[in-house]
Formats: structure tokens, sequence, C-alpha cells
């Protein structure tokens, strides 16, 4: 094999409300490598007009995706935006790799700081790299970072990955649980696409890339302080370049306050110097400008169905359980989106209500036996029989376990 790959292309996918954070995204992959192409799947809509005075810019939409119409209405109605935006990954990049050697998807909201030199070479000894939350440990006592943190979302971070030819069974099995089983649902321990590679990267032996330059996010500034050394910024304690920034929960009208998605604000924590803060300022900037450019934005194109009206994640957990029985009986669910289905949908819905109301039981049935554990048992022990088959139903309603 090749001491390193050259062929390379990298893709983000997108709704039609974050395309500033894309954008942006873009303009530091012109910047820092002009000759790489970016792939925007804007899943939400036909937005191949971006590409007008935007070189080495590939806007694709739905129908690129080797899906049907009617499996991608399925997938769109059983998950929310971000669970939709994460399934297709693996279909994605494995595309790419017809063409490429390798392929790497960076999240819309990430920040090309230099060119991503290191990924040819890594990639050429093994095709699957996947960048972990944290690469030392955490003191206990931390006051707004932790360990658990990846027990909870996976010990990657997907924001990230890249893969090369020879990676398309670890993607083809990724796609198999992303397919239905791209859930925000911490009661099964799911974590959208994030912790089925916990599995994944066991299974297909797949590599951590350890550079600390790469994804670094609000949850690991604390063991990669970066530097600006001359025109160069730099990062972790033997000045390795910064590669790609990952503004997570990031808000461009208050940077300095790093991200919404930590319990405190990282305004002065450790890991946060003049140099990121001059780094999130120019992020800011760029952001800002790309959505004055851009102009009003639409609303999350699946956000409503046929009938007008939103879909709530139960409504979105009832079709799913739904959807997983039409699976197995080969009887077509009525698309949520398709005009030509609407009535067969509305009626669907109208009469979904019931089958709602199992599976948030099911939900709660879950929960208690954690929050209430002694009750949980002394009813096993004292009815087994009862407590077995109410389990069975609950379960079942929920399509909890495959």
């Amino acid at each position: 094999m090749s001491t390193s790959l050259q062929d390379h292309i990298y893709c983000t996918i997108v709704a039609q409300n974050y395309l500033p954070q894309a954008l942006s995204l873009y303009e530091s992959v012109r910047t820092h490598e002009p000759e790489t192409e970016l792939v925007l799947l804007v899943i939400d809509g036909d937005r191949r007009d971006l590409m007008k005075d935007r070189p080495g810019l590939r806007v694709i939409t739905r129908d690129d995706l080797p899906l049907s119409p009617a499996e991608f209405d399925a997938i769109a109605a059983i998950y929310d935006v971000v669970e939709l935006s994460t399934s297709v990954k693996p279909l994605l990049l494995k595309s790419l790799l017809v063409e490429h050697e390798y392929a790497a998807y960076l999240d819309p909201d990430m920040y090309l700081v230099s060119p991503l030199d290191d990924l040819g070479p890594a990639l050429a000894e093994n095709p699957i790299q996947l960048t972990p939350h944290f690469l030392k440990q955490i003191a206990p006592g931390s006051s707004y970072v932790a360990e658990v943190h990846s027990l909870t979302v996976g010990v990657h971070n997907l924001g990230f990955c890249a893969v090369a030819r020879g990676s398309e069974e670890f993607l083809d099995w990724w796609w198999s649980h992303l397919a239905r089983e791209c859930l925000i649902y911490p009661l099964l321990g799911i974590f959208v696409d994030q912790k089925w590679t916990d599995i994944g990267v066991n299974l297909f032996a797949g590599a951590s890339l350890r550079h600390p330059g790469y994804n670094v996010g609000p949850w690991n500034l604390h063991e990669r302080p970066i530097e600006r050394v001359g025109d160069v910024l730099t990062v972790g304690e033997n000045g390795q370049p910064l590669r790609l920034m990952h503004f997570s929960g990031f808000n461009p009208n208050d940077p300095d306050a790093i991200s919404v998605r930590l319990s405190t604000d990282l305004r002065g924590k450790t890991g946060v110097g003049s140099a990121f803060t001059e780094l999130s300022r120019e992020y800011a900037k760029v952001q800002l400008a790309a959505k004055k450019k851009l102009g009003s934005l639409p609303s999350y194109g699946f956000a409503k169905d046929s009938t007008g009206k939103k879909m709530s994640s139960r409504l979105r957990r009832t079709y799913r359980a739904d959807l997983l029985a039409s699976d197995r009986t080969g009887e077509p669910m009525p698309s949520a989106f398709a005009k030509e289905s609407a009535a067969q949908y509305a009626q669907w819905r109208r009469g979904s209500w019931l089958r709602q109301r199992k599976i948030a039981m099911a939900d709660a049935a879950i929960a208690a036996k954690y929050a209430f554990p002694d009750v949980f048992h002394a009813v096993k022990k004292r009815a087994p029989a009862i407590f077995q088959r109410q389990r069975a139903k609950l379960l079942s309603a929920g399509e909890v376990r495959r």
C-alpha cells in the first residue's frame, strides 16, 4: 500500500437553516485547500444555486443519494433534523469513494485552520479514521467536562470521520443500523450515529486519529490549549498544528462564550486563551457574513407533514414503530410528505394517538426501572407472570428491541 493517499474530497450535510455554517466551512476549505472539492448535501431542498461564483463547491440533494423517494420520505418521517442529517452519512461517504481514494466528512460547523495533510498517510495505514472526544484522562472534579461524556454520546465525535477505499464493509454495516436506529434515545444508550461506531471501530479494526489538531471542540479545549506562533496556530503540549476546529453550539453573536452546548460559559476556562478567542471572532465574522448574504432562510423542510401539522418526537417514534412492522410484513406505509398519499397518511395520523400513548408508557416504564429499582424488582418478584406480560407489551409498543 502507498505511504500516502492523495486523491480526496470533503463533504458535509445540512438542512437549509444551517447553510451559513456550511458556507463558512466552504470558505475555510477554499482558503487552506483551494484544490479540494467540498460536497454539500442539502437534505430538505435544492440549493444548487449556491454553486454560482463558488468554485470547488458541489451542492447535491436527496435525489443524489442511493435511496428511493419512498425510503427517503420514511427516514425523514422517523427522524428529526439532527437524526436525519447524521443517518445518511455512510451513504454519502461510500458514494464519494467510487471516484476518490478517500473522503472526509466534516460537520458544517467545522472550520479548517490549516491543510489536513495528515489524512492521506493515516488512511494509507487504516481506511477508517475517527477522532476521540478526549486524548487524555480528565481529573475528577472538573466543573464542565467529564469522561462520562463519552459513555453518553460515544467515544468518538463523528463531526469528523475519514474513510478510504477498503472501508465499504464498515460503511454498509453502519448504514444497516442508521437506516432505522439513528436515534437520540438515551434510554437505550443510543446517540445518533456516534455510539454505533464504538462497536464498528472494534468490528472493523478502525483507528483513532490521535493528532491533537483534529476535531478540537468545546469538550476538549482543556487538554488542547491553542497558541499562535507567528502565522501558525498550534495546539497541545508539543505544539502540533491546529487543523480542524469544531465550533459546536456556537453563537456568532456571542463568540467569546464558545458554545451553548455545555453547562457553563467557557470564557476564561483552561484552553481558552487569546489565540482561541481571536479564532472564534474570526469564525463569527465569516458566519455572520454568510448569513447576511443568504438572507432569510426557510425553516426545516420536514418539520411538518402533508397535513400541515408539526411532527412531534412522539409521532415520529410511532411512525418508526409502524414502519418497522411494515418492513416485516411488506405492507407499505403512506408517506408523511408526498401529496399523492396525503389522505392515507392523514388517516394514519388520526388513528395513531393510542399507539403514541403506548410508546410514551414504554419509555416511562424503562425510565422507572432505573429511577425506582427497588419497586421494579419487588413487582417482578411478587407477580412474575403479570410483570413479564406487561413488560413484553410495553417494549413491543415502542419497538425498542429489534
